[in-house]
């Protein structure tokens, strides 16, 4: 029954077999409007039906209502009418649909009064179609001289964006970061002073109080020097995602920074605070923690620096440890285990149960061969550096002939 209704209406539009299966299915509800909507495009069929069936299709008049005004936006939107050729950024705009600022605002003119911007009381939507315009006019990213003027405009930003900038400012860093204040941020702030810092830029005193404000994402991003001047307050907020890509020179200085702001508080509340700056820790404090028995997993070991774990003893790393002690096994050939082990007697390592190898064998010495050239002739076939020699043949170069 359906399909007799249907079939001389379709045929009035003048439509192709095709465009009549496809109004067919949309009409049975096979197929959604949006779906169709495509299809359309190409076809020109949808259109001319849905204005003659809307009655017969009040259970879906809404939905097909909305397809139809967003058709037509879509066509007129390719076409901008010359009276509504925007020749300056100003509030008049904010009365244009988003189709018409894609067609009517161009991408120099948004370049040049960017800071205009600011002034106009834009929605989100109008905001992002500004975007897109000035992404598609510097497809290689803002050059500073437009960053200098973005000011509210930053907070439409992405880190990726942020990312292909080239910012040497100092002015204009302080200016994006009180904008920034109170909003979420944190990761366009970071990127912003990544960006800033990895083109030598230097940060002051007042735009390190001013980050302060923000999540320390960016700390790894500042030189040994400017950590020295990080705030207490930033230690005490950082995540051990935010120090994840910090390298030795800044844990180096992070860590005893942490260790002072740290002092007040002791026990398991003070290796949890501590525990992200471990990668800073010399070999004292490794052996002080040891002694609080603080069962650090093995993630945290594998941060440690392989000069302060090396000295350790077996008893000490298994202190610090504690029930973790058998993660080691499956870090035996990572560094700073691998190196740990090669210092370990091998009985000595095997006594721990947990089948772990390459340890100095029974019956061998270890001996520091820096002292090399003082021997007489000897063939200079090693560095400097732990070598080992078996006990029998050291004891038979002893006795005399």
């Amino acid at each position: 029954m359906a399909l007799q209704t249907a079939q001389p209406l379709l045929g009035s539009c003048g439509t192709s077999a095709h465009g009549n299966l496809l109004l067919l299915l949309l009409s049975l509800g096979w197929v959604f409007p949006s779906r169709a909507q495509a299809a359309d495009s190409r076809l020109g069929v949808m259109t001319p039906w849905l204005q003659g069936t809307s009655r017969d299709l009040s259970w879906q008049q809404p939905e097909l209502t909305v397809v139809l005004l967003r058709d037509r936006r879509d066509t007129e939107k390719k076409v901008c009418l010359p009276e509504r050729k925007a020749h300056v950024i100003d509030e008049n705009l904010v009365f244009y649909e988003e189709w018409e600022l894609e067609a009517c605002v161009d991408g120099a003119l948004l370049a040049a009064q960017v800071d205009r911007v600011n002034m106009v009381p834009f929605t989100y939507q109008q905001l992002n179609v500004f975007k897109r315009k000035l992404d598609e006019f510097y497809p290689q990213g803002y050059p500073e001289s437009l960053i200098q003027h973005l000011r509210y405009f930053f907070l439409e930003l992405t880190p990726a964006d942020i990312h292909r900038w080239n910012v040497t400012s100092l002015e204009t860093v302080k200016s994006l970061l009180q904008v920034s204040k109170g909003q979420t941020m944190d990761a366009q702030v970071a990127a912003l002073i990544a960006r800033y810092v990895a083109g030598g830029g230097q940060l002051d005193k007042a735009s390190l109080d001013t980050l302060a404000t923000f999540g320390p994402t960016y700390l790894c991003f500042l030189s040994p020097e400017q950590l020295g001047s990080v705030q207490p307050s930033v230690l005490w907020a950082a995540r051990p995602q935010d120090l994840e890509a910090c390298r030795p020179p800044q844990m180096d200085i992070l860590y005893p920074r942490a260790r002072a702001a740290f002092q007040n508080i002791s026990g398991s509340e003070y290796f949890m605070k501590i525990k992200p700056y471990l990668a800073g820790a010399p070999t004292e404090d490794l052996r002080a923690l040891s002694h609080q028995k603080v069962n650090m997993d093995t993630a945290t070991f594998k941060t440690l620096q392989t000069e302060a774990v090396l000295p350790l003893t077996i008893a000490e790393v298994q202190n610090l440890l504690g029930p973790n002690l058998v993660g080691l096994k499956a870090e035996q050939e990572s560094s700073p285990v691998r190196d740990w082990i090669l210092r370990q007697r091998q009985d000595n390592l095997e006594s721990l149960g947990l089948g772990l190898h390459g340890g100095i064998p029974n019956g061998y010495l270890v001996m520091d061969l820096s002292f090399r050239e003082a021997l007489s002739g000897g063939a200079r076939l090693l560095g400097p550096g732990p070598v080992l020699i078996a006990i029998p043949t050291l004891l038979l170069a002893l006795i005399p002939k």
